[in-house]
């Protein structure tokens, strides 16, 4: 009698506990990550990436692997596409403004001396020295400012000095105030419109390289922890286990530590373009410098010597559409710069955001990665240097080369405007001080909550879960019971 009530027992369990992971099994057909072959039939431990007591596979793990490779590619590929293709546009626009802008007035120029010739007796050989002599000093400027090397060019001094001596037919003369006053202030404008355009390539090669970046293995199995592991334990209600919102920004900020740690630069460097910008408008105004030039060149085509040069009165070319086109984007870019601000140091807590991960208030009944429980850990400075509790922070070549460069740019910039740069504050934490050990007291604090999720089963938000719910697992509320009716039955 007892043998056959030990059998009945021990074969009642057996039917409880079979297929222990069926509710797992049906999660993951269903959020389309396999057949479902890959799930194993019964609870166990496991030493991949959800260490711990789980329904999880090898097969399953690479089935995670890839989904979150695909969806952080995809979801990265998106935003830094977007950042490439914006800098790209800008660029493109400021460049071809700049040199639209001194091509008309050239022409405006060309039209000037063609009606001072038709007033005047000069001859037609004259006319025509005139005419490649104001071709010759528009087309200078415009290569100064498009020359990748300004050292290959001549200095914007002895680019107007050349203008004078070709239509004054003099070799030598001494340089009178007004043309030491047009060539500098026309040099300052090009020279920071040029340092303006050289940053900005840099900007286009540079986000161009962080739209190839990829993450790395590391990474990966961070997202996969944070994401998937939770699906491993048939106790948990996979869609109420949101990873804790600290855990979440943690697992990007190492993910994303490579770019996070050029992120400051980035802002150093649109910061000092904005300022280059404003300068450009204002105090170093390429419009006051094309305007000068183009009363230079009007009063050395009336003058019949150099010293005449100085006393004509101003002359100005009416405004036209080029200059608004100019300031108009010239505006825009300034707009597009203040965005990249500090917009990659907010990236890790925006697609945290995006996910709909846990928000704080949550934080002490939360997935850290290995349970339903409090993330004792702060959230960690951004960088490959700033320690980071989800995983071993790994560096990017490419990014590291761009990273030398944007500190040269950076520096340049610095130079160009006059501004001191202020120190960069050092890392101050430690891994140490980054975590904690989890208390007996926050586990009793934590009872309740977890109840309350472990008897969530049956709000299970897709079709069969109650009655798949039923042999979960072999702790499963339902064994007892079927204990006792097997009791009932023998007696």
């Amino acid at each position: 009698m007892f043998l056959r009530l030990l059998f009945i027992l021990l074969y009642s369990f057996a039917l409880t506990s079979q297929d222990s992971c069926s509710i797992v099994r049906q999660q993951f057909i269903e959020m389309e990550l396999g057949s479902g072959s890959e799930v194993p039939y019964a609870y166990r431990s496991t030493a991949g990436i959800c260490s711990s007591g789980s329904c999880c596979s090898t097969e399953m793990e690479r089935s995670f692997m890839k989904r979150v490779k695909r969806d952080y590619a995809s979801v990265s590929r998106t935003y830094f596409e977007h950042v490439y293709h914006n800098i790209k546009q800008r660029t493109e626009h400021y460049q071809m403004s700049i040199e639209r802008y001194i091509l008309h007035n050239a022409r405006l120029s060309l039209k000037t001396c063609s009606e001072i010739h038709n007033s005047t007796s000069d001859a037609a050989s004259s006319h025509s020295r005139q005419k490649q002599s104001v071709i010759d000093v528009y087309s200078n400027i415009t290569r100064y400012f498009t020359q990748v090397d300004r050292r290959k060019e001549t200095t914007v001094r002895k680019m107007v000095k050349s203008f004078v001596e070709q239509n004054m037919e003099v070799k030598k003369f001494k340089s009178v105030g007004c043309l030491k006053a047009v060539s500098n202030k026309l040099e300052k404008a090009l020279n920071a419109a040029w340092m303006v355009k050289e940053s900005l390539k840099f900007a286009r090669s540079l986000f161009g390289s962080i739209r190839q970046w990829r993450i790395s293995e590391n990474c990966i199995e961070a997202l996969v922890q944070m994401n998937y592991c939770s699906l491993c334990n048939p106790n948990y209600v996979y869609q109420l286990t949101q990873p804790c919102s600290k855990f979440c920004v943690n697992v990007h900020k190492g993910c994303l530590a490579p770019i996070l740690q050029i992120s400051p630069k980035i802002t150093e460097w649109s910061r000092l373009l904005q300022y280059l910008l404003t300068e450009l408008r204002y105090d170093r105004g390429l419009y006051d410098a094309v305007t000068s030039l183009n009363d230079l060149v009007h009063s050395t085509l009336v003058s019949e010597t150099v010293e005449d040069i100085c006393e004509h009165p101003v002359y100005t070319l009416p405004p036209d559409e080029s200059q608004l086109t100019l300031d108009y984007h010239l505006v825009r870019l300034q707009e597009e710069l203040e965005l990249y601000e500090r917009s990659f140091d907010t990236l890790p807590y925006r697609l945290c955001d995006s996910q709909h991960f846990s928000q704080p208030g949550s934080e002490n009944h939360c997935w850290n990665g290995t349970a339903m429980s409090t993330y004792n850990c702060h959230v960690s400075d951004s960088g490959l240097y700033a320690p980071n509790p989800t995983q071993i922070v790994m560096g990017d070549p490419m990014l590291t080369q761009q990273e030398a460069r944007l500190r040269e740019i950076v520096a340049m910039l610095y130079q160009e405007t006059g501004i001191i740069p202020s120190p960069t504050p050092p890392i101050s934490l430690q891994p140490v001080d980054l975590c904690w050990e989890h208390t007996e007291s926050d586990e009793d604090n934590m009872s309740d909550k977890r109840d309350h999720v472990l008897n969530s089963t049956t709000d299970l938000p897709y079709p069969g879960a109650q009655s798949s719910s039923l042999g979960c697992s072999s702790s499963s509320p339902f064994l007892p019971l079927l204990i006792i009716a097997t009791i009932c039955a023998v007696r």
